[in-house]
């Protein structure tokens, strides 16, 4: 497993970059099993730390979460029981997603654009651009595993073939705090 500890805007001592190594390498031991690498990465604003965490599991998954404290130790603390509170429900699925991932059906891949709005240019921001930042994989899956992924990931949607209809299909966290499915038919 591959960790890369980066500080932006801090100068990283080796208390805190072990600090960080010993207890990533503990949380992937009890939860995933193994993952491909994990990046982790601090950085100071004004008063302020925040940090992000990103566990790349599999292929095309990455599970990601953050945190916010004045102290750094205490904000990667944050950002770690944050992960490993959302990962305990999903623990058993997780380690069968990394064992059973060439079992997958193809998956596909979306294509991503920046695209130009044809209103002119006025001064104001009132429309935003429309920007796709990366190229996205579109997971066969069920729908409990696409609930998961939206977990895991924190996104607010995501599109995904549904393993038992074959058709596309987009989970998306909802203003009330739920989750919701949509089913073209």
């Amino acid at each position: 497993m591959k960790i890369i500890v980066t500080g932006k805007h801090l100068d990283m001592g080796d208390s805190l970059k072990d600090h960080i190594e010993t207890s990533v390498k503990t949380m992937v031991d009890k939860y995933f099993g193994d993952v491909i690498e994990a990046h982790i990465n601090v950085d100071k604003i004004n008063s302020h730390f925040e940090c992000e965490l990103s566990f790349h599991i599999s292929k095309h998954f990455v599970v990601h979460t953050h945190a916010e404290d004045s102290d750094p130790y205490r904000c990667f603390n944050l950002a770690l029981e944050k992960m490993e509170k959302r990962t305990q429900k999903y623990r058993n699925r997780l380690r069968e997603t990394k064992r059973h991932d060439s079992t997958v059906e193809k998956e596909l891949s979306a294509l991503t654009f920046v695209l130009n709005s044809d209103v002119e240019d006025t001064g104001t921001d009132d429309q935003p651009m429309i920007i796709a930042e990366m190229n996205s994989v579109v997971p066969t899956v069920s729908v409990s595993d696409a609930v998961m992924h939206l977990d895991l990931m924190e996104q607010p949607a995501m599109m995904f073939k549904n393993c038992n209809s074959g058709r596309m299909n987009v989970v998306y966290r909802r203003q009330d705090g739920n989750i919701g499915w949509i089913d073209p038919s």
